[in-house]
């Protein structure tokens, strides 16, 4: 597929700016508008065409019309802002759908998680060299502690993603 060269984005970006389109809306219209304009191009029009065809879909009305949409559906009001989390902020303009915002609302928990699972696993480890070389196990010892350590971090692990998987399967049913 071909690629616009940095001259035709900046033709692109110079029609919306005309148009009257905020900056908030120019980076997401930019993007549409570009792989249009590339989608012309793999077809064999040449970029004077492609721009001519993007820009009669793109007019002042229709520009308008997604301004005033986005402006509604996306921005946040006073209050929420308040209330809102960094994430909140930072995908204010942006679309939350595709995955990249719930990935960063669950990375504390997969986090603490994994960071749980690898101290167990390497407890658990640790605790079967330890009676494997000395020859016998014994509960009470050391040995015995850092095993009962390890398997409790697993299974917390295991416990918390299994309810937090039945949670996120019962809000998407619901």
């Amino acid at each position: 597929m071909k690629k616009l060269t940095p001259q035709q984005l900046s033709t692109l970006h110079d029609h919306l700016i005309r148009q009257n389109t905020n900056d908030r809306l120019v980076s997401e219209l930019l993007d549409h508008l570009a792989c249009e304009a590339e989608e012309y191009l793999w077809k064999g029009y040449n970029f004077d065409l492609a721009l001519a065809k993007i820009t009669q879909e793109a007019n002042s009305m229709a520009v308008k019309y997604l301004r005033d949409t986005y402006q509604h559906e996306v921005a946040m009001t006073e209050e929420q802002l308040q209330n809102a989390s960094l994430d909140d902020i930072i995908f204010e303009f942006r679309n939350k759908d595709y995955g990249a915002y719930d990935l960063r609302q669950t990375y504390p928990f997969a986090l603490r998680s994994a960071l749980i699972l690898g101290i167990g696993l390497f407890l658990m480890m640790m605790a079967l060299l330890s009676g494997i070389t000395k020859g016998h196990w014994d509960f009470f010892s050391s040995t015995g502690v850092m095993w009962v350590l390890g398997l409790s971090g697993v299974a917390y692990s295991i416990g918390s993603w299994f309810l937090k998987n039945q949670q996120l399967k019962h809000l998407t049913t619901t």
